[in-house]
């Protein structure tokens, strides 16, 4: 069945390899990893060969994480080099698209209930796409992670969306040169001259039906943020293959199932403090929800917003959590995003920890979330720093309880938003929490 090159198949007392294609060499739990879980990788252009990829940070990131299955990298390039791997028409594309729809299909059938999940970077998140778009409705796969995405960003993903049983993540940067500036006087890896995905993102098409637009919420995005930089991620092409980023940030996303209903009590040291984002969640079960009610104001325009936060998974010293927005406005598309809460943080990372911030406490004061009432901490931040998940120069009024789940009851956050500068108010109440009481 499988002819690629294979990783995850690894003993801890034995070096991890890479085995040729056509090689009979095995390690020794490879068939045990494989009942666990299946990774396929899709190189970039200029990659995909023995000699030539960008596979190693992947395999390293993913094991030293602690996933338990088993993965490949399947050979879809040209091996002609870059120019001729980006350039390659569609229907070659499409080609090994459908040669490795045929492969999970195999994999499904011999390994059924085992999760699925399909990496690709650069050129290879087109193979990835087209991937999806030729597996058949009844095998979707669990996971999909669009890697510097060089996919025209107008692309349709109604089908390939079809396919996917949880999220499309996709990792944009606009820091990254490659497709700011390389990638439009060669055109996309699905031969446009559209902007790439990998930039700012896949935009919702023109008069989406209420399907698409279903479709579209599988989608979540992860913009790069200045923290990534510790990780090894400073928002080039290939940054986000690093091992110690595919540890930190990728592999949580597809280790849904590998939760730890006790976090470990990580020890502060060298600087960092703890996150107060962590702390509210991390005593919480799994797939705990709150959902707020409000309204925010983007330069004087003021809309209904209803945000809904989940705790996706929990691993020794961080933390999933989902954020799906829906405005009022039925020509916006529900929004998706996923950030990884890490349970020890530097100072600067957060408004209620940053030595800048000036918090004062209020009297308390009750909130009614589901027809019950908690009693609240009530606070005021001023914070001229800026954040990536906040924004900048913050004014906030925080309402907490610890009787809930994600344990903000109300928030009233004025800022401006740190990409496009826009002054952004903010007022949520939330009106449901399931897991309520702890």
């Amino acid at each position: 069945m499988r002819t690629a090159m294979t990783f995850m198949a690894y003993s801890a007392a034995l070096s991890l390899l890479w085995l040729a294609a056509g090689c009979s060499q095995t390690m020794p739990d490879r068939a045990e990893r494989m009942t666990r879980g299946y990774v396929y990788y899709l190189d970039g252009a200029g990659g995909g060969s023995l000699l030539s990829n960008w596979s190693g940070g992947v395999r390293d990131g993913l094991l030293a994480a602690g996933y338990d299955g088993a993965g490949e990298m399947f050979a879809w390039n040209t091996g002609g080099g870059v120019v001729a791997d980006q350039n390659a028409s569609v229907d070659y594309k499409r080609s090994k698209a459908n040669e490795l729809a045929r492969e999970i299909q195999q994999y499904a059938q011999e390994h059924r209930g085992a999760p699925l999940t399909l990496i690709g970077l650069s050129a290879g998140t087109a193979v990835a796409v087209f991937t999806l778009e030729a597996l058949p409705p009844t095998c979707p796969v669990d996971h999909v992670i669009l890697l510097g995405a060089s996919v025209s960003a107008d692309h349709d993903l109604t089908r390939a969306l079809h396919r996917v049983r949880n999220r499309m993540h996709v990792f944009t940067s606009e820091k990254d040169a490659v497709l700011a500036f390389m990638v439009p006087m060669a055109g996309t890896a699905d031969r446009t001259s559209s902007p790439s995905a990998g930039l700012r993102g896949f935009v919702l098409p023109a008069g989406a039906s209420s399907e698409t637009r279903a479709q579209y919420a599988k989608v979540a995005h992860v913009a790069w943020r200045p923290e990534f930089a510790k990780a090894g991620d400073f928002g080039g092409h290939t940054d986000t293959v690093k091992a110690p980023f595919v540890r930190q940030y990728i592999a949580p996303l597809i280790m849904v199932g590998d939760t730890h209903e006790t976090p470990k009590d990580v020890a502060v040291a060298d600087g960092k403090v703890r996150n107060p984002d962590y702390d509210r969640w991390a005593n919480g079960p799994r797939d705990s929800t709150v959902t707020f009610e409000g309204f925010q104001e983007v330069n004087g325009v003021k809309q209904p917003l209803r945000v809904t936060a989940r705790l996706i998974s929990k691993h020794p010293d961080r933390l999933v959590i989902e954020r799906t927005y829906v405005s009022s406005d039925a020509a916006q598309p529900v929004r998706v995003q996923r950030f990884i809460m890490e349970a020890k943080i530097d100072p600067e990372e957060h408004p209620l920890t940053h030595p800048q911030a000036i918090i004062k406490e209020l009297p308390g004061e009750r909130v009614t979330i589901g027809g019950k009432s908690f009693g609240c901490r009530v606070r005021t931040i001023d914070c001229p720093a800026s954040f990536a998940e906040w924004g900048r120069d913050i004014r906030c009024t925080l309402h907490t309880t610890d009787e809930i789940h994600g344990g903000i009851a109300r928030i009233s956050l004025q800022a401006f938003n740190t990409s496009n500068n826009l002054e952004m108010h903010s007022h949520l109440d939330a009106i449901v929490a399931n897991q309520s009481v702890r």
